[in-house]
């Protein structure tokens, strides 16, 4: 939880008090947990995030999580993650083992509105949502649409037909008619930002007075379509299967999700087939029709043993190279750079290899500080101001916000010829080796920077002329690095299997924050951490 808080902080979604950074953090901590301000907004996070799937608490402690095998596919969909967000939407459902709520329920509540939303005109009111489909404790039940939907018809009668049903619903829950409104803000939002729904007006029966309801789209008659038209299988009945029918089913319901949303399963046909037998079975079993489509959600439904056995840990899951996709062994056609955008280990910071000549630069940054709001702020606009530097500006710039940042650094002399490198960087002894491109040179970095890193080590080693290992990163400096990063990105991974070779990426505005942190808070970025970097150094 105080990983998610420092998170947030971090990249300035959070705030307490009125202040942001460390000193949103430092005002909101408190000795009782209970009464922390940004600890309970993320536990509210963290609870979404759980009925989603995307997160599970381990074993020792249920605010320690581990990010499930979706949780990750999400972030791989980055902004084409909405089909998949729909689908763990669906896929919330009471009971499951990941979930304990109050009560005692049966339901998938987001696919029972859909269903319900069919049958009243397309449309729901916030109020409808509350008396009807948010208020049954059973949906699999014969009449369950049919009673909601002769519910809804009634109360759209007139405004006090709907007023009297709010307060019996109150009354009977004990809970206050806007406590039970405030409870419709996140399905209303969800599905009005995954498209399924728009507001529209519907007039009362009697006195034809309007009121504002939440239509289905095109593609939210689609989805729900879809939804009655798919078997729902619960928890009772996934439990009474034995594992490898178990597992049958959640591996298929898992990787139709991901076919549905996007995501290419060429590459595991083969074993989607071999899955077949047990999951016929398994459909034999639970009376479940060859025809229709299976709604369930394995990462919202099944025990944390039985998710961890039949989809390995993510940390197993990811080591492993883009397409190389197995059933029950790995992800699905689309790969992760996530670990190449790192981010940093701060530890106490140290004035002793601070370079007295960086003394104007230091105050130069301090000025910029008090103009602005955030460290992010200030550090891009100082970026902004450099964007016209050549290389004699640019390179000893780079130098003294590392010399600020806790790290001795220099440039190297012009017209040395044996000195490929333009700069380098002192980490406990250890020389690193910098190639330095100024906005005027490469204004956004290229896979040309990381060809001549790798050059600069190369002859480092063989050559000599810095104190450096062949363990240690070789660093590229530049001004901004491109929005997409996918060629660096596999170059930089290529280098590394192929040569075992470490290259670590740094902009301009990063190097910024990293000695503001340490002007600051008199922190650094470990040295250790900073040494063995490979890939983007991400603030």
């Amino acid at each position: 939880m105080d990983s998610m808080v420092a998170a947030t902080v971090e990249d300035n979604l959070a705030t307490s008090s009125g202040y942001m950074g460390s000193e949103a953090i430092s005002r909101s901590t408190r000795l009782d947990r209970r009464r922390d301000p940004l600890y309970n907004q993320l536990k509210m996070y963290a609870e979404l995030y759980r009925a989603l799937g995307w997160i599970h608490p381990t074993a020792k402690s249920s605010l320690n999580f581990t990010i499930t095998l979706v949780g990750h596919q999400i972030a791989i969909a980055k902004q084409h993650y909405n089909p998949l967000l729909g689908e763990t939407v669906l896929g919330i459902s009471h009971p499951s083992h990941i979930l304990k709520i109050k009560g005692d329920y049966n339901t998938r509540p987001f696919a029972f509105i859909l269903k319900t939303m069919l049958e009243t005109n397309f449309a729901l009111s916030r109020d409808e949502m509350i008396v009807g489909p948010l208020s049954v404790n059973a949906d699999l039940t014969q009449d369950a649409i049919p009673n909601v939907v002769e519910l809804i018809r009634s109360i759209r009668e007139s405004r006090d037909h709907i007023a009297a049903e709010m307060t019996r619903v109150a009354e009977d829950s004990s809970v206050q008619i806007n406590t039970l409104k405030n409870y419709t803000r996140w399905p209303i939002a969800i599905m009005r930002d995954l498209g399924w729904t728009v507001k529209s007006i519907r007039f009362f029966q009697t006195d034809k007075t309007p009121f504002e309801v939440h239509e289905l789209t095109e593609l939210g008659r689609e989805v729900a379509k879809r939804v009655s038209n798919s078997y729902d299988v619960r928890l009772d009945l996934i439990d009474t299967l034995p594992y490898e029918e178990k597992a049958a089913i959640a591996i298929d319901a898992h990787y139709r999700m991901l076919e549905r949303t996007g995501f290419d399963l060429t590459s595991v046909y083969t074993s989607l087939e071999l899955n077949e037998p047990a999951l016929g079975r398994a459909r034999t079993r639970i009376k479940v029709p060859a025809e229709l489509p299976l709604l369930f959600s394995p990462f919202q439904s099944l025990s944390i043993g039985d998710i961890e056995r039949i989809f390995p840990s993510s940390k197993s899951l990811f080591s492993e190279p883009v397409n190389k996709v197995r059933v029950n062994k790995t992800v699905v056609g689309r790969g992760t750079r996530d670990h190449l955008f790192v981010k940093p280990i701060w530890v106490p910071g140290s004035d002793e290899n601070q370079d007295p000549l960086s003394s104007n630069l230091k105050e130069e940054l301090q000025d910029y500080k008090y103009k602005y709001s955030t460290e992010k702020e200030t550090a891009a606009a100082f970026a902004q101001s450099r964007v016209s530097d050549n290389q004699t500006q640019f390179y000893p710039l780079i130098s003294s916000l590392f010399n600020l940042s806790g790290f001795g650094s220099d440039i190297s002399r012009s017209g040395v010829n044996y000195q490929r490198w333009d700069g380098w960087v002192d980490l406990d002894g250890i020389k690193v080796p910098m190639e330095i491109k100024s906005p005027t040179e490469e204004s956004t970095l290229s896979t040309k920077a990381i060809r001549q890193a790798l050059e600069n080590k190369i002859i480092l080693l063989a050559r000599g002329g810095l104190n450096t290992s062949s363990d240690s990163t070789t660093l590229i400096v530049g001004y901004k690095v491109p929005n997409e990063r996918g060629e660096m990105s596999t170059l930089i991974d290529d280098i590394f299997e192929a040569f075992d070779i470490r290259i670590g990426v740094i902009e301009l505005e990063v190097l910024v924050l990293l000695a503001l942190r340490t002007i600051t808070d008199n922190v650094a970025v470990d040295t250790d951490q900073l040494r063995a970097l490979r890939g983007f150094l991400h603030v």
